[in-house]
């Protein structure tokens, strides 16, 4: 049996290691064996990564509606609450989609292969985040423009359901009375 050890075949064998570590963590990290909720917020779905991910997109989807008469701080932290809600009332197979795609976008490798920064989304640049959703709103890959609309929608959704922002939407507000249902 030959014992010695060649410079090539340690290469090969690190390579090799360092490829299986990284299917192997992306794969927890899809299946979503390693999400924990960030109970800080007194969120029940998101993940702080998910938080971070949201607040980086926000204005950019939001445009100068966002962050209205907040603070920065503020918006982002009932945007975030409002997101969680909203995810919670979601069916299942909605839940994993969108665990599925906060998950992608927690890890670096996995964003770059998809075509997101790869800075973490606290780092990222407007323009980059910008770049990132023109790229899959205009992507020839039906999965990325369903993530765009989904994120879009979720976010508008959320965010237009403040009181802070019914009037840059047009909205009057919640009626006065609300009339009695017949029975």
């Amino acid at each position: 049996m030959n014992t010695e050890v060649s410079r090539r075949s340690f290469m090969k064998l690190s390579a090799s290691s360092a490829a299986a570590i990284s299917v192997g963590a992306s794969t927890t990290l899809m299946t979503g064996c390693a999400r924990q909720p960030d109970n800080s917020l007194g969120l029940t779905f998101l993940t702080k990564d998910d938080a971070d991910f949201i607040e980086a997109i926000a204005p950019v989807v939001l445009n100068k509606s966002y962050p209205a008469s907040l603070s920065p701080e503020d918006a982002g932290e009932r945007l975030v609450k409002a997101v969680d809600a909203l995810i919670n009332t979601l069916g299942e197979h909605s839940k994993t989609q969108l665990s599925q795609l906060f998950t992608l976008m927690s890890s670096a490798p996995l964003r770059l292969a998809v075509g997101a920064p790869f800075a973490s989304w606290p780092d990222a640049s407007a323009e980059d985040v910008e770049s990132f959703l023109v790229s899959w709103r205009n992507s020839m890959m039906g999965i990325k423009n369903m993530g765009y609309a989904s994120l879009c929608k979720i976010l508008s959704i959320c965010w237009y359901s403040q009181p802070e922002t019914f009037a840059l939407s047009g909205y009057p507000g919640l009626p006065k009375k609300i009339p009695t249902p017949v029975s």
